[in-house]
């Protein structure tokens, strides 16, 4: 039977991240998406000035309603961007829809290189910290998880920090948590997960690519969302999310026109493979 998840973030129209790549990689994944939309903006924050944003948070309550009603439910739960705080509360009542075994996953996407995203304040940090602590899997870079348990940010880190951190974010109540963006040595980059029942360390690295793309990190959510949800292990959909981000840059190398994200759309025959 076709597994069925729901992704709650924004509708960015132009520009390549949130639902505009979730819907196409999680169908290319063979998993129904459902969608949630937070706000709709004209296109995302990261290199566009003067975007405009629509706010659909009175909307949110009144679509779980009318899925209820409906006895709609799901096998995944995938959040991403919120931008209004009082959206946790629809997002937790949405989790009593979950199927027996379906996972509820939470990419905090609030920010990277120690700042918040512009228009995001304190009081998302302190909303964030509500879902994730009935998550099963938590996924943020290191800026967002330094944000969600006050660890202090820095842009140099050991390995003994990470898994320190790690430990912060699974203490907080998921069962796994990823950190991505992490790099021990030159050239390679990819992610950590600590599974706080086996109390075991995953890490999965990539070729690094030495420029700013934006919309990697949807983009590595969105297949490691798919990869769990399918019964593949934490590592290989680790492996399966850095392996896909890597690809679309590539093809994306020698397109300066394509400064706000990447050709992931080319790379998609690649999630067919195991």
């Amino acid at each position: 039977m076709t597994k069925k998840v729901v992704s709650v973030q924004d509708i960015s129209c132009y520009g390549q991240c949130s639902l505009t790549v979730a819907l196409p990689i999680l169908s290319a994944m063979g998993i129904e998406t459902v969608i949630l939309p937070s706000s709709v903006l004209s296109t995302h924050t990261g290199c566009f000035d003067g975007f405009t944003v629509h706010d659909l948070t009175d909307e949110m309550p009144k679509i779980v309603n009318h899925w209820q009603k409906e006895r709609i439910s799901f096998d995944g739960i995938y959040t991403g961007y919120i931008g209004d705080s009082r959206q946790f509360e629809t997002i937790l009542s949405l989790r009593n829809q979950l199927n027996d075994g379906g996972l509820f996953i939470v990419d905090p996407a609030m920010g990277d290189h120690g700042r918040l995203y512009p228009a995001l304040t304190e009081d998302i940090v302190e909303g964030m910290k509500t879902i994730v602590s009935k998550a099963d899997v938590v996924l943020p870079n290191i800026t967002e998880a330094s944000f969600l348990t006050g660890y202090e940010y820095s842009e140099n880190y050991s390995k003994e920090q990470i898994e320190e951190l790690l430990q912060k974010l699974s203490g907080m109540g998921p069962r796994y948590s990823v950190i991505t963006g992490v790099t021990f040595e030159e050239g390679k980059i990819g992610a950590s997960c600590y599974d706080k029942e086996t109390g075991e360390y995953t890490y999965y690295f990539s070729d690094f690519v030495d420029k700013v793309h934006h919309g990697t990190g949807d983009i590595f959510s969105s297949v490691f969302v798919g990869g769990m949800v399918n019964g593949m292990s934490v590592y290989d959909s680790l492996r399966k999310a850095s392996d896909f981000v890597v690809a679309s840059i590539k093809a994306t190398i020698g397109d300066d026109s394509h400064y706000y994200g990447v050709h992931f759309e080319s790379v998609i025959p690649t999630l067919f493979d195991n």
